[in-house]
């Protein structure tokens, strides 16, 4: 094989075309900021800052952190930085200053300190996170208002919506004025039901998520999927979460499983084909969030964050020239997968390691078997006719 990789084959960086303007969009909670030397932020194109809240006066602030720091790093490392706005959970005074500031008098004077503080902080965007019982019938009339004020100074604005479920308060035009949506495709269950312990953020959900929004009128272009670097752990009362990095910790062999005794998460396979679901279905993929992940710089092969990178920009063997895209079905597969025709055929993982190696004869079309190989993406690379072609092979 050696010399066939030798004379064939050269490690390059091979960008596919429905990977332009793919989006990385990372959460950064505030409590976090300690970890910012350990993040690889230049792995995200967007930072989301979380969170920010008003004062009764509309003046929005961070719980006192200052978020210099994260938008030095993050603009450091070539990442736009958004604020996210609220947040899943708002203290009574917090709840009690949105609900008095988005009202029709209100209104103005609150948007415009929220387009000077973006202003001040030289963000490129702001993102509005209102969930659940907070989103009300002022939530379309603040969001159209806050477009065009954003829009003047060239900020966009975006929304984090839940995974499959649209507020009835979100009228059409207020849908459409956001730049994108995060569709917020994990907490399917969680400490609020016990006892329906299980995985919280399943792969099927996931399609159907980008289905429910693309349902909505939504275009593929202004969604990005939303994935877990946390779990719940249901074998404890209460029901806790704990971060994907915590798992890797206790084992790297953890990195690659979903389910630990009674613990579920995310592992690398499962982020590696929702990576490729979204780059075929939407226009990113957002994270919640950044400070779960391994940070262990000894452990960084184990990162999610360098898994969704690395499925973004995969460095995968080609042939030279390279030669026509390859048909493999099925795709994903599980057990086996067949090549169109028969021949060499070479499948290499992630890091560009030989993992799998067959020849055929005829025109017989080879079928391979995939029980040895771990879940995940693979580069394959089928002599075909003289020339060499190359396909991505998800295995499940």
């Amino acid at each position: 094989m050696r010399p066939i990789i030798t004379l064939f084959f050269f490690l390059t960086v091979h960008l596919l075309g429905a990977q332009s303007g793919f989006k990385v969009v990372g959460y950064l909670p505030t409590y976090r900021f300690g970890n910012l030397p350990q993040m690889q932020l230049q792995r995200c194109t967007h930072v989301n800052i979380a969170f920010a809240n008003p004062d009764m006066q509309g003046n929005l602030t961070t719980e006192g952190i200052s978020i210099a720091p994260a938008v030095n790093a993050a603009r450091q490392q070539g990442a736009k930085v958004f604020i996210s706005l609220a947040g899943g959970y708002l203290t009574p005074a917090w709840k009690t200053a949105w609900d008095t500031l988005l009202q029709p008098a209100n209104r103005a004077a609150f948007i415009q300190k929220i387009v000077q503080y973006a202003l001040t902080h030289q963000l490129d965007g702001v993102d509005v996170d209102l969930e659940w019982q907070y989103v009300n019938s002022l939530y379309s009339p603040f969001v159209l208002e806050l477009k065009p004020a954003l829009a003047a100074h060239n900020l966009q604005m975006t929304a984090a919506l839940p995974g499959s479920h649209r507020y009835p308060q979100i009228n059409n035009a207020a849908l459409a004025a956001f730049d994108w949506i995060n569709m917020m495709v994990y907490d399917l269950r969680g400490p609020w039901d016990p006892s329906n312990p299980g995985q919280h953020s399943p792969y099927n959900w996931a399609e159907q998520c980008i289905q429910y929004w693309k349902n909505q009128g939504v275009p593929a272009g202004k969604l990005t999927l939303g994935v877990p670097f946390y779990g719940y752990d249901f074998g404890v009362n209460p029901v806790k979460s704990f971060k994907f990095g915590d798992m890797v910790n206790l084992s790297t062999d953890y990195a690659f499983l979903d389910q630990v005794g009674e613990r579920y998460y995310n592992g690398i396979p499962t982020i590696q084909a929702k990576t490729q679901l979204a780059l075929e279905e939407v226009s990113g993929v957002m994270i919640w969030e950044l400070g779960q992940d391994v940070l262990d710089a000894n452990l960084e092969q184990y990162s999610l964050l360098k898994t969704i990178d690395d499925v973004i920009h995969p460095a995968v063997l080609v042939a030279e020239p390279a030669g026509a895209a390859l048909n493999l079905f099925p795709n994903p597969a599980t057990d086996w997968v067949q090549t169109p025709a028969a021949g060499q055929v070479l499948v290499f993982d992630q890091l560009g390691r030989l993992a799998l190696s067959e020849t055929g004869s005829g025109d017989v079309p080879l079928v391979l078997s995939l029980r040895d190989l771990p879940s995940g993406l693979y580069n394959v690379q089928c002599q075909l006719d003289g020339r060499w072609r190359s396909g991505r092979l998800l295995k499940l």
